[in-house]
């Protein structure tokens, strides 16, 4: 587990191993035993890039429902369609989400999975695996359109997945019975995609380690205008997501129920990562970078699948790619564990959670 990888975590932040990791190492190929023969599988950002790959993945495995999570449903389906081609026994659904939009969007999504996928509303079925990979980089300080209106990369690559993510956690949890009547007892699987970027993150200057229940809020941090940097921002949103999974699979759900993980597919080539940059020269550098360090996207994706599917318990909780990995630096000693147990409080009051006790109960409740 990461929370035992303190040793390699400044080695794992650093350039060195993440481009010999990149030049060097190949994601494995995915063990032939691993199927989701019978297994409904939800991706979400599943019309483009690695989310498009993972998607295929999923199918090639056999899974019997996919269902794509997309901003915008007429190009969901125009990359639905080609699926549906490939893997006609598959029932293939795209739904809208829309991350910036947590009220009207994010709820009302998860409201579907409950009606559709799991809920009291669908006796006998449930959810496998989600991978919930739809994220950004702004260039600019963009607030979101509604709720607490926050700063759209805090919002999309962190809040709102998260909420997102407690809100399936019921619905990923084993089945007593199924429609045809039998136990489906395996363990549900909950990925969240994160970054290398996350490694090297640092937690706002402004924020003391030590107050853990006073002083200045880590999101209020991350929202303010007059000290917002575009990728300083990106990074450590990802590496909010790691402390998030973290704390969720300590304190919330046994591995017994759901598998909780975050997974880093490394740098990749031809994906959406850019689509929120505004600046020419940040995209020419980035283009570069992924140009000669990159992988194809059905090549990194297979990192995706090594976390939702092949790696076990041992990565309850924990950053990963292929393998379990260290966590990234700041979340490791007395004032990284000050410092996520803020988060997580903060966290919670934000979601609209009044306490640790109010999310138990909506994990547990009967699907």
């Amino acid at each position: 587990m990461s929370a035992f990888l303190e040793h390699e975590a400044a080695t794992q932040a650093g350039p060195l191993f993440n481009i010999r990791r990149q030049l060097f190492q190949s994601v494995p190929l995915i063990p032939s035993d691993v199927s989701l023969v019978g297994k409904t599988a939800l991706v979400t950002g599943a019309n483009v890039g690695l989310g498009l790959a993972c998607a295929r993945h999923f199918l090639a495995l056999g899974a019997s429902r996919l269902v794509m999570a997309v901003r915008t449903v007429s190009k969901g389906e125009v990359e639905a369609a080609k699926l549906r081609r490939a893997f006609p026994d598959a029932q293939i659904d795209v739904w809208p989400l829309d991350l910036a939009k947590p009220a009207s969007s994010v709820r009302a999504f998860a409201a579907r999975c409950a009606r559709e996928l799991g809920g009291p509303e669908s006796p006998g079925r449930r959810l496998h695996v989600a991978v919930l990979n739809a994220g950004l980089g702004k260039h600019s300080f963009v607030r979101t359109p509604e709720g607490h209106k926050r700063e759209t990369t805090l919002q999309v690559n962190y809040l709102s997945t998260a909420l997102l993510g407690l809100l399936l956690l019921p619905l990923l949890k084993p089945a007593t019975t199924t429609a045809t009547g039998t136990t489906d007892a395996a363990a549900g699987r909950l990925t969240i995609i994160t970054s290398d970027a996350a490694l090297g993150a640092t937690w706002p200057a402004s924020v003391s380690a030590g107050a853990v229940r006073t002083g200045r809020g880590i999101l209020d941090a991350l929202d303010d205008p007059a000290h917002f940097e575009a990728f300083p921002q990106y990074c450590r949103t990802k590496m909010l997501a790691v402390a998030f999974a973290a704390k969720l699979a300590a304190d919330v759900v046994s591995p017994d129920d759901v598998v909780v993980n975050t997974c880093n597919p490394g740098a990749t080539k031809g994906t959406a990562f850019l689509s929120g940059v505004d600046s020419w020269a940040v995209k020419a550098v980035f283009r570069t970078l992924f140009a000669v360090l990159g992988r194809q996207p059905a090549d990194a994706a297979r990192a995706y699948v090594h976390a939702s599917l092949v790696l076990g318990k041992e990565s309850h909780g924990s950053f990963t790619d292929w393998k379990v990995r260290s966590w990234p630096v700041a979340l490791y000693g007395a004032a990284g564990r000050a410092m996520m147990d803020k988060l997580w409080d903060e966290t919670l009051a934000e979601l609209g959670f009044a306490s640790e006790a109010d999310v138990l109960q909506a994990v547990h409740k009967q699907a």
